[in-house]
């Protein structure tokens, strides 16, 4: 360990000493984590579809294997970095989730799927598919393909059902490949607030990926893998039955971002807060702010700033003060925390937040019991 992980790993099983660690650390509530990553993993077997959780949100090979446990159908990654962290850290059943332009990163898949990666790749394109298929054979391996589909995003993928089909029966040419379905990540759908509009936007999605699914049947290409939907559309996907697995990542977690979306039409949480970011308070203002030791390096700011908490206590908010510092902004009826307060910090955006730490520092009433390293972590290739 490095950092603050190796300041803070002889305090494990140490009584109450998350309010012992040196800051900034990333930080796992065990029970929050614990009781999310059930809860979606029932959900999806009480309605019958597989559930193939997102690494971009963790990167972490404990967490994977955590997720498999609970019955995952394997581990989607967004880059080739971070599938091959998690395969050499024990982890086989692994998708790449976005197309590639680069032969090189090809080849290392191949050759990681030639020593034992169960690997699972989308394209959206033929000259992808040719080049997937010569470093499969190169490698003396097998891929499983996905067709990248677009239905709505306007990101990567195919439109209509023809180009769907034409890229199907690419794939079904090359022995090295093996055909296996779609992927149609409606990735406009997960942030919208309101049920029902989010449900009206997740309709749309799914009418256009439906009319692909109708054109690669009546081709003969029937996919056998609908791979779509994310922590936003969960409780839609799972409904709607057009996907076969749903590729959820922040449930696990949890943000701001996604704190104002009504989930399940019932306006109440159903996920837990499980990621923060603990601070310390290292001066104050000539204004009379505590200045916390985490700043933009800490705490990724794409998303609406982190609340602070006090012992349990919500405090008011952070305002970013720099790469290194943060501005606590306090709530009437709170005074500023005097230097040495500890806080800790909700994350505004989970995924990149994860991405700026080695380590999560995991928690169980108060006793850092724990330190999970997040072997993709910067491996944003």
């Amino acid at each position: 360990m490095r950092g603050v992980a190796a300041l803070n790993a002889p305090l494990i099983g140490t009584p109450d000493s998350r309010a012992m660690l040196e800051t900034p650390a990333l930080v796992l509530d065990a029970a929050a984590f614990e009781a999310n990553t059930a809860q979606l993993a029932a959900l999806s077997g009480a309605h019958g579809m597989g559930l193939r959780p997102h690494a971009k949100t963790h990167k972490c090979a404990t967490i994977a294997k955590r997720q498999l446990a609970l019955g995952a159908n394997g581990i989607a990654c967004a880059k080739p970095g971070e599938l091959l962290a998690l395969f050499e850290a024990g982890i086989r059943p692994l998708m790449l989730t976005a197309p590639i332009a680069s032969a090189r990163k090809i080849a290392r898949l191949a050759d990681a799927a030639a020593r034992g990666a169960e690997l699972t790749v989308v394209v959206d394109r033929v000259d992808l598919v040719e080049a997937f298929a010569s470093a499969a054979r190169a490698a003396g391996a097998r891929i499983d393909v996905l067709i990248d589909c677009d239905t709505g995003l306007g990101r990567t993928g195919v439109v209509t059902a023809d180009e769907a089909v034409a890229l199907a029966r690419a794939v079904a040419a090359e022995d090295s490949l093996r055909y296996v379905g779609v992927q149609a990540y409606a990735g406009l759908v997960q942030h919208v607030h309101a049920h029902v509009d989010r449900r009206a936007a997740n309709d749309a999605a799914n009418a256009r990926l439906r009319a692909i699914l109708d054109g690669l049947e009546a081709a003969g290409l029937a996919a056998s893998i609908v791979s779509g939907g994310g922590t936003g559309s969960h409780l839609l996907d799972f409904e709607a039955g057009l996907l076969t697995e749903v590729q959820a990542g922040s449930y696990i977690f949890m943000d701001e971002g996604y704190q104002p979306v009504d989930f399940h039409g019932t306006e109440t949480a159903v996920f837990a807060t499980a990621l923060f970011v603990d601070v310390t308070v290292v001066a104050h203002s000539a204004a009379g702010e505590a200045i916390t030791d985490a700043g933009s390096k800490s705490l990724a700011i794409d998303g609406p700033p982190p609340r602070v908490f006090r012992d349990g206590v919500e405090i008011g908010r952070i305002e970013w003060a720099g790469d290194e510092f943060g501005r606590v902004k306090t709530a009437a009826g709170h005074e500023a925390p005097a230097p040495g307060t500890r806080l800790a910090c909700t994350v505004p955006h989970c995924d990149p937040t994860a991405n700026l730490h080695d380590f999560i520092h995991i928690v169980r009433d108060g006793r850092l019991v724990e330190i999970w390293a997040i072997e993709g972590r910067g491996l944003s290739d």
